[in-house]
């Protein structure tokens, strides 16, 4: 009996040490130098001289607009870096500088610097020079206000250069002219290259992994969704609720689409009174189809789609009473999604046969 009591105890100071190591709040240096993880929605590379590259992160496409000039932010930063220079004078070591502009704080900077494990040379005509094969990295992050609300954005503008004295060289109108290219054609056509990547089609150098920048591209899943309603049929008031699947599937559009299709059995419930006066309840089984589409989602939330346009249709598979004919169908045209797609209005038509008995009604549908 102790034995057991005694290795109870380690096994739980074995899983609460795990624990504790697993949800180990970041440090307050992550904090203020990195983002919060799954708060960008959309990145994109920008190519750049011999291998260097700029990368663009965005919570939404218009933040891209209130950032401000990316050449005044270079040169603001390559100001504020002068009295650092002395730390930088390593030219092999890769560096990594994170820059923070966010109000009401001072600009605030973090150095890091690495020497390669193993060293790499260039011989050319018998001279031998020492070589550099990663590159350096700068990360400005800052924050926009959205206009109209109390709320922020951070964005992140990265750059990968060679050799950090690279970045006085780009000061001088492209990037800017670049980042407006960006945001005027996002929404054109973006055609994929040799690399996989995507691209800009009116402007190659811009890319990213997927057309208008969207890191969250699910691919396809399989979603298990309960739900819960309330409908009108007629005069009477009626319950359900529906269990299925849902496969969701992702496209590489323009504009990233999602697509939805679902299966559902849907038990609707009547209350009446039997011949000999008791109250009973009725059950109406539908087997229930649904498509929907509209702009994809957050892989990491699992949320559903911002649905455009949702159609379903519906078939009474199991009667009881007298509350629908045979051969019942209901067509739903069209959903209102509210919180998130987790609330839903749907005007629903029944009728059986060929559109006989047509009777329209409204239903309000949870989803958990």
């Amino acid at each position: 009996m102790k034995t057991n009591i005694y290795f109870l105890m380690l096994l739980l100071s074995i899983t609460g040490t795990v624990h504790a190591q697993q949800n180990k709040p970041a440090a307050n240096e992550d904090r203020i130098f990195d983002l919060p993880a799954n708060e960008i929605n959309k990145r994109f590379f920008i190519a750049l001289d011999k291998g260097d590259k700029m990368q663009i992160e965005l919570v939404d496409m218009k933040d891209l607009a209130r950032v401000g000039n990316i050449d005044s932010l270079l040169k603001i930063f390559l100001k504020d870096l002068t009295p650092l220079k002395d730390s930088l004078t390593d030219e092999l070591s890769v560096k990594r500088i994170d820059y923070v502009m966010e109000p009401p704080a001072a600009k605030k900077i973090r150095i890091r610097q690495e020497r390669p494990a193993g060293k790499s040379f260039l011989v050319q005509q018998q001279d031998v020079a020492a070589l550099k094969l990663e590159q350096d990295t700068v990360h400005f992050i800052g924050v926009v206000p959205v206009p109209g609300t109390k709320t922020i954005h951070r964005y992140r503008i990265s750059f990968f250069v060679n050799h950090l004295d690279d970045l006085t060289t780009y000061a001088d109108g492209r990037l800017q002219a670049r980042l407006v290219s960006l945001r005027e054609n996002v929404y054109t056509n973006w055609v994929r290259g040799d690399n996989g990547m995507m691209h800009l089609k009116k402007d190659y150098n811009i890319s990213s992994k997927s057309s208008a920048g969207s890191i969250y591209t699910h691919g396809d899943y399989l979603a298990f969704t309960p739900s819960v309603a309330i409908q009108n049929y007629k005069n009477y008031f009626v319950p359900s609720f529906s269990l299925g699947v849902t496969i969701i599937t992702g496209t590489m559009g323009n504009r990233g689409k999602t697509r939805e299709i679902g299966a559902y059995w849907e038990p609707d419930f009547f209350f009446g009174k039997d011949s000999e006066g008791r109250v009973k309840t009725y059950r109406n089984d539908f087997l229930t189809l649904v498509y929907g589409g509209g702009p994809g989602r957050k892989e990491v939330e699992k949320k559903e789609p911002y649905l455009q346009y949702v159609f379903s249709v519906s078939y009474l598979i199991h009667r009881s009473g007298d509350y629908f004919e045979k051969h019942t169908f209901r067509a739903g045209i069209g959903r209102m999604s509210l919180f998130e797609g987790k609330t839903k209005i749907e005007p629903v038509l029944y009728f059986h046969e060929f559109f006989k008995g047509v009777t329209p009604g409204i239903r309000l549908i949870q989803s958990f």
